[in-house]
């Protein structure tokens, strides 16, 4: 059954559960546990009704966040540990990215550059974190590797499920001035890095941001 579904297009008929029966040799209950199964594996929708059926299905991102982190939770990983792992990653990002030296990676380095560069001194943690997604999306897109993409936003959503706390409770406090202030000269470093094609830079500013997000977690963690 999971080979029919990663054989099909996602969303085309695998068959009705009659159809299927006969095809695979098996009895109704047992079809429907491993529909059950392929459908937490996001490869299957069941349909029901005059049209539904059996449908091929793809994983998404979401899907595969939910699962691993779930799986986290239940072997009470340390939030720090998931944290770091997504630091770590982060650098080879900006490496690879840097490495490319194209007119593309040049572009985009240089309009990511404009949004941060209107990035106010009060800008709030929000505000910070939504500008950092765009930033992430847009270089994941460049470089293509959809692998470091899935590890690194499965830690950084464990991560963020894990925080009991709401990061927008420092935003009138000089220390998250101060952080707004560091995160965007150094994020500016990085585009810099990009668009020049300096990995020297970018490995140096995706360090001192890692350890720059690293602090902020860990003080908005003990206050």
């Amino acid at each position: 059954m999971r080979a029919l579904a990663r054989a099909a297009k996602a969303d085309a008929l695998l068959g009705s559960e009659e159809a299927l029966v006969a095809q695979l040799g098996v009895s109704r209950a047992t079809l429907r546990q491993v529909a059950r199964l392929l459908e937490r594996e996001g490869l299957l929708k069941v349909r029901r009704g005059i049209n539904g059926g059996y449908f091929a299905a793809r994983p998404d991102l979401r899907t595969v966040e939910s699962a691993v982190s779930t799986y986290l939770d239940m072997v009470d990983t340390d939030v720090m540990d998931t944290t770091a792992v997504g630091f770590v990653l982060w650098v080879e990002v900006i490496n690879t990215a840097a490495a490319i030296r194209s007119e593309k990676s040049r572009t985009l380095a240089q309009g990511l550059r404009e949004r941060v560069n209107a990035v106010r001194p009060d800008a709030s943690s929000n505000d910070v974190l939504r500008i950092e997604q765009e930033i992430r999306t847009a270089i994941f897109g460049l470089i293509r590797s959809r692998y470091i993409e899935l590890i690194f936003q499965i830690n950084i959503a464990f991560a963020a499920r894990r925080f009991p706390y709401d990061p927008s409770d420092r935003d009138d406090t000089a220390g998250h001035h101060e952080f707004v202030h560091a995160w965007r000269n150094t994020t500016l470093l990085e585009l810099d890095a990009i668009a020049d094609g300096d990995q020297a830079l970018g490995e140096m500013a995706a360090r001192h941001l890692r350890n720059l997000w690293d602090r902020r977690l860990r003080d908005d963690r003990d206050s």
